[in-house]
Parts: C-alpha cells; structure tokens; sequence
C-alpha cells in the first residue's frame, strides 16, 4: 500500500504552515497528501445520517479548499470525528497508509520557531509513524526548497534510523545532507579507563564518536552529497544552531520505549522549542516508509 503523507489541520486557526511543510515533502517525494481535520460534530450520532454526511462533505470540501488557497494542489480531505484531536491522530498515525503526520507548532510560540501545542506533544509520545513538526511562520519562507537535510547523529539505533530516513529523503530531493553530531564532557571524567596509557572516560567517548561520525560520513558519499558538523557542545544546543541554515532537520526517538513509536528524549524535547527549520521525528525500531 502507497504511503501518504498526512497533514493535520486545525480549521479554526487555518494555519498554512502545516500544508507548506506538507507539500514540501510531497514535492520531494513524490507522495500523495491527505488533508485531515478532527471535529467534535455529533460523536453520538450516525455517520449515514442526512445532515451528519452533509456537515462532512462541508468541512472536506473547507479543508480543499483551504489547501488549495496555502499551495496544495490534488490533495485528499478526510475528516474525522472524535472529542480528542491527540486521540484521534494517533489512532490515524497507526493505519498502514501514513508515511508521514505533519502537524504545527502552537500559535503562542515565536515567528520561525518550533514550540509543540498540546495535540503535538501527546502525538511525539508515542505516535506510530513519523511526524513532521512546522515552525510557526513557515509559510511566509520564500523560497521553501528542500536543498539541505541535517541529521543529528550519536551513532546509537535510533540515530542509524534518523540517518538512513535522512538519506533517502537527499537522494530524493537532490539535497545535500548534513550529518551533525555533538560530544558533551561527562562530569566524572578524569576517571581513567585504562593503565597504558591513562586516559580520562571523556577522551574516550569523544574519541569513539569521532570515529563513528566520521564512518557514518563514509558510509553515505557514494549516494548523497555529504558534509559533516563536530562540536564539544550540548547536543540540543548544536542542533539548534545548525537548523538555523538547514531545510529539514531530522532525529530519531530515545533510545528505550515500545518500537514503532516516535518519543522524545531531552534532546529532542529541547530542539522542538528551538529549532528554526522544520523538524522530522522517525519512530523507534523501523524504517523510514514515506519512500517504499
């Protein structure tokens, strides 16, 4: 079954930043869209009935035309009913057609910057397919080109999955990747690790990141363009800064939790309040789908 790409869209506030991060991706990728709003009409009632199918056919044809009017041309609308829009999108992120949700930050944030909304923050724990975040003032980006991907990687499982998703959405685009990783000095580290020579657990570690950074680099030359990023910095800190030139920004959940769930660690936690491009979380334990 073709995966598409979700866009979820709140028809009160009728923000296009969503449908310009939506169609960002669609361009990209080639994906279809599917514009998706959640409305409390008559939970109790059937959805057969006269003026129950009347109202849906009005808030599908409100979606079209909403998406048209941010850009988006040849999407679907689907609406769904439900008293809890988290709910609800979670239950869709779960059907085996979503490659992608994206879904806005809250209107309270600053222009040009993530902050998650309510619905967004109960969606990251645990949503069963990526999840695409847009900064608020998206849509007024111009030009909106997907020509630089980064990547924060540690070399653990979950960023091998950011990785690899972020690699197939370069190749798809054309884009050069940026592979970022960050080493942070632990606390305890003058306590030595070895007898010849002595050297302290952070010489170690830094080291041992450098070598899986620069493999990881390595690794993706023949399929990609490349460039890496390397500093001695907190890792939400430096994906921050980095974003702030980038197209899409890419990360993988924590490292623990159900597999086929996106779940924020304080890294990620962090650059969803900072970060100044769009933001696109890969679930635990699989394969990044959008693209077959």
């Amino acid at each position: 079954m073709p995966k598409r790409i979700f866009i979820a869209v709140d028809l009160e506030q009728r923000t296009p930043d969503v449908v310009a991060v939506g169609q960002l991706l669609s361009d990209a990728t080639g994906a279809p869209t599917t514009l998706v709003t959640v409305s409390p009409y008559d939970p109790l009632g059937s959805s057969e009935e006269s003026e129950l199918v009347a109202l849906r056919e009005e808030l599908q044809a409100a979606l079209l035309e909403f998406g048209q009017a941010a850009g988006l041309d040849g999407s679907e609308a689907r609406v769904i009913r439900g008293q809890s829009a988290a709910r609800e999108l979670q239950q869709l992120s779960e059907e085996p057609d979503v490659g992608v949700l994206v879904v806005g930050s809250t209107t309270r944030g600053t222009v040009g910057r993530l902050l998650l909304g309510g619905v967004g923050q109960r969606l990251v724990s645990g949503a069963a397919c990526p999840i695409a975040v847009a900064p608020r003032g998206y849509a007024d980006r111009d030009p909106r080109t997907l020509d630089r991907i980064g990547v924060g990687f540690d070399g653990l499982e979950e960023s091998q999955r950011a990785l690899d998703a972020a690699v197939a959405l370069a190749e798809a685009a054309g884009a050069t990747l940026r592979i970022i990783s960050a080493f942070q000095r632990l606390a305890f580290g003058a306590t030595g690790v070895g007898t010849f020579p002595i050297e302290s657990v952070n010489t170690a570690l830094r080291r041992e990141l450098v070598t899986t950074h620069e493999e990881s680099l390595d690794q993706v030359r023949t399929r990609v363009s490349v460039e890496g990023r390397f500093a001695d910095e907190p890792a939400d800190q430096v994906l921050a800064r980095e974003s702030e030139d980038l197209d899409l920004l890419v990360v993988g959940s924590r490292g623990y939790g159900p597999k086929r769930a996106v779940l924020l660690g304080s890294t990620t936690t962090a650059v969803a309040r900072s970060a100044s491009c769009p933001l696109l979380l890969t679930q635990r334990g699989t394969q990044f789908e959008l693209l077959g």
